[in-house]
């Protein structure tokens, strides 16, 4: 990182991004070309094991993109204050964010679909016990990126 002094240092400045984030953008591989999808997340950080849980369709570009190369790169910001200044040059916006290169694949797994769902749901409600409906679990997709590295940076 160029801004060391923008560096997040510690695993709990990450983990705050990661819990106070909304949404993340996963940049997919597609035939040789960038894919960027912005899409709800949960996670979990089990001693610095991070996964990140998503959800989707049953098809279309973004599956057809997990099925042909599981490597991805996912970047979740946290906007704060935008601060004005006397001129262009002093205009900027405080922000936390993080960046993390990991492998997403497909959860067949009903327990850890159920859970990753679930974390989901904890991210934007608090709430993690939640019932689903068969029917709505078919027609749903469940992936979870296995984070290999992460940084963070801010602007104070």
């Amino acid at each position: 990182m160029r801004r060391k002094d923008r560096e997040l240092c510690t695993a709990v400045e990450i983990d705050d991004v990661l819990r106070c984030g909304k949404i993340a953008q996963v940049a997919f591989i597609d035939n040789n070309q960038p894919y960027i999808v912005t899409m709800n997340y949960g996670y979990v950080n089990n001693e610095n094991k991070i996964k990140i849980y998503f959800h989707s369709a049953n098809e279309g570009r973004k599956i057809d993109c997990i099925n042909n190369n599981p490597d991805v790169c996912f970047t979740i910001a946290i906007c704060d204050p935008f601060v004005a200044g006397e001129i262009a040059c002093n205009y900027g916006m405080k922000y936390r964010s993080v960046v993390g290169y990991g492998k997403i694949r497909i959860v067949d797994d009903m327990d850890e679909r159920i859970a990753g769902l679930n974390l989901l749901m904890k991210q934007y409600t608090g709430k993690c016990n939640w019932e689903y409906d068969n029917e709505m679990l078919k027609r749903t997709t469940v992936t979870c990126i296995e984070v290999e590295s992460i940084s963070g940076k801010r602007k104070k």
